[in-house]
């Protein structure tokens, strides 16, 4: 089968079972997961090694348009309605779930009960992966109930920031993994400053691309060049990124956030970004879930079950203890952190990313992407229990 004939059938697979798998409740990345996992040389074997060749590119190309649009949910409007206490609830308990995490993972691979390589190294990156939250499952749940009150109102603009300090995080460890793991002599300055120059320049490439962007965009008129000037500034920003050895997923999200402060009507270009990557997303969630080797799965049990119990532990406990640090209403402190457990599409993006950069740690994607699958069926379960517990569903909604 030719390359282009083997895309097309995966795309069209893909499709179709999340068509299928919707009267399930089953989110369509979980079902590409799924479909790629099947469709994976640890099983079938059906994806061709030329596009499985071209995994690195379409990785990065793929978070970067998933980086832009987070950016979205930064407005300046938006944040003035509930103020700074959100984002540090947000930073608050995202630091507290990846300390919980690394904290676990080092203490496990001090025991005799499982072997884990290059320990710290692995505990630094799953503990950044533990921190981001798919905010997609939890406004579903918000929408579904017509949920209003104190608690959603910090809800969905704290799930909102949550990706963005998981890119943060992320950067942070990919860094230190990356001085750890080629036995570099490094002194501690260097280890402490490295990542804060790297997001630094990261975000002062996405912040002048995306001002640059925004005052260009004004000499076209027509909708589809609009859209492929912005397309092209994603890419040219990405590369950039990748050029200079920075990260394109925060630089990617950066340029987001300022073109939606500083573009004006800018509405269309995002929903038109987001429809026409539609099949890209597929392609990449497929092609992720393809690295899933079911295999090895009885090898990350012990792991994978302890990444599961802690991660729960520091959403819902670091929810609580943010939400106490800035004095939120007891509402947010008690329910906040069950409503912010589901895990999905950046996750997925970071799993895939810590296979290509570092292939002895290729084990982590295989417990993040199969953990992924019990936290897109608790994270709307939990999410429902909050708002539910501080009454903020119309009594109608309760009845159905």
């Amino acid at each position: 089968m030719n390359v282009i004939l083997n895309l097309g059938i995966i795309i069209l697979i893909g499709i179709v079972a999340s068509k299928l798998f919707k009267a399930l409740k089953f989110p369509r990345v979980l079902t590409y997961v799924l479909v790629g996992a099947l469709l994976g040389e640890s099983t079938s074997g059906f994806i061709h090694t030329d596009l499985k060749s071209i995994e690195n590119i379409i990785t990065i190309v793929s978070l970067a348009f998933i980086a832009f649009l987070i950016g979205d949910m930064f407005r300046l409007s938006d944040i003035k309605k509930i103020g700074t206490k959100a984002i540090w609830i947000a930073l608050i308990q995202s630091i507290f779930t990846a300390t919980i995490v690394a904290t676990g993972t080092i203490l496990l691979a001090k025991t005799s009960l499982i072997n884990i390589p290059h320990p710290i190294p692995t505990a630094l990156l799953l503990g950044a992966c533990a921190a981001a939250t798919a905010p997609a499952a939890t406004f579903m749940v918000v929408r579904e109930y017509k949920a209003k009150g104190t608690l959603t109102n910090y809800l969905l603009m704290a799930v909102s920031f949550d990706d963005a300090i998981g890119i943060i995080l992320f950067d942070v460890a990919i860094v230190i993994a990356q001085v750890l793991l080629r036995n570099e002599q490094v002194s501690p300055l260097f280890a402490i400053f490295a990542p804060i120059k790297d997001i630094v320049l990261s975000m002062l490439v996405g912040f002048i691309m995306g001002l640059v962007l925004s005052k260009t965009l004004k000499f076209f008129k027509a909708k589809e060049q609009k859209m492929m000037f912005a397309f092209t500034f994603i890419l040219v920003t990405a590369g950039l990124s990748q050029q200079l050895n920075i990260s394109p997923l925060l630089s990617s999200m950066v340029l987001g956030a300022t073109f939606v402060n500083f573009g004006g009507n800018v509405e269309n270009i995002f929903s038109s970004i987001e429809t026409w990557t539609a099949p890209l997303f597929v392609f990449f969630f497929i092609l992720s879930g393809s690295d899933l080797n079911i295999k090895v799965l009885p090898q990350v049990g012990v792991i994978g079950t302890l990444y599961v119990l802690l991660r729960t532990a520091g959403k819902i406990f670091g929810g609580s203890f943010g939400a106490f640090a800035i004095n939120a209403p007891k509402e947010v402190r008690k329910y906040l952190g069950f409503a912010m457990l589901s895990q999905a599409g950046v996750a997925i993006g970071f799993a895939v990313f810590i296979g290509n950069l570092f292939p002895e740690l290729s084990f982590i994607a295989t417990i993040i992407l199969s953990t992924v699958i019990i936290f897109e069926v608790i994270g709307p379960l939990g999410a429902k229990f909050a708002i539910f517990r501080a009454g903020e569903v119309p009594i109608k909604e309760e009845r159905l």
